[in-house]
């Protein structure tokens, strides 16, 4: 039976949680969504139900590209396909149906992640024209003994985030950008530590998620072990996570390592401009 591609916008949010949650059962890393849990991850990355498409099969949610966009960029969330209904090209109409969309409104650039392991994906994003940008690693962050060594005060988002644009010194993922806070700016909460200069560190987590979604500590304040004291406030008894962090910041990965973080399950980072696309 062919398959009928539409948008999000009429398909229910339960059938499209439903089919993202039945489409990952069998990955590399499961995923079993709650109203609540799938609900926080579209609105942190921004859905558009417009700008997503979806497979209908016999009256079921066969496959899903669940879409974000921002100014003239646009992101995919999610794609996947139920099990039943593989290796028929869905993701592939999916894919350029969608682009074709993009490019009717003016959206010029397209980014993914796709776990580094996941070769199958990895050939269809090659195929429509996206291209490598960067690794992307994710780590679960151990317990730290103690209490924080320096002062550390949970601060309202909004009062912080105008420094910590300067603390950022590498582009944070689209989930961990600073749009992506900002739209779940009251289910996050942020920790500083300040002196007389102003924002010395900074860590925002989404304790929902067990994630840090940013964290940072200015140049001259760094070997303090101000990000252990920030790290230490998050935690407050739980382990977190950090997910989709840039591979190539070295400070990072070294301050990882010494903390006895433990790596899981990297991703590349791809990206392309629409108009390559359609032109292939």
């Amino acid at each position: 039976m062919k398959a009928k591609i539409t948008t999000a916008e009429h398909v229910s949010v339960d059938a499209l949680r439903n089919a993202m949650n039945k489409a990952f059962s069998d990955y590399a890393v499961p995923m079993e969504l709650s109203e609540r849990m799938f609900a926080l991850m579209m609105q942190q990355r921004g859905w558009s139900r417009a700008a997503s498409r979806v497979a209908i099969i016999g009256g079921d949610t066969a496959a899903i590209w669940l879409m974000s966009v921002r100014g003239n960029h646009a992101y995919l969330i999610s794609s996947g396909t139920c099990p039943e209904f593989r290796r028929q090209g869905l993701a592939r109409q999916l894919a350029e149906d969608c682009l074709v969309g993009l490019k009717n409104e003016g959206i010029t650039n397209f980014q993914t992640e796709v776990l580094t392991s996941n070769k199958r994906a990895f050939d269809l994003y090659a195929a429509i024209g996206m291209e490598f940008t960067r690794q992307l690693e994710c780590y679960e962050l151990p317990s730290l003994p103690g209490s924080p060594r320096h002062e550390v005060r949970k601060t309202l988002w909004a009062e912080a985030k105008g420094e910590a644009h300067a603390l950022a010194e590498v582009l944070p993922s689209w989930q961990n950008s600073f749009d992506a806070i900002e739209a779940v700016a009251s289910d996050v909460q942020c920790w500083t530590v300040s002196d007389t200069r102003g924002l010395a560190g900074y860590a925002v987590v989404i304790p929902e998620t067990r994630t840090i979604a940013q964290i940072g500590v200015r140049k001259d304040r760094r070997c303090e072990g101000i990000a252990q004291s920030l790290i230490k406030a998050c935690q407050r008894g739980h382990n977190l996570r950090l997910l989709n962090v840039d591979g190539r910041s070295d400070d990072l990965r070294a301050f990882l390592q010494a903390i006895g973080a433990e790596p899981t399950v990297p991703q590349f980072e791809l990206s392309m401009r629409i108009t390559d696309a359609i032109e292939r």
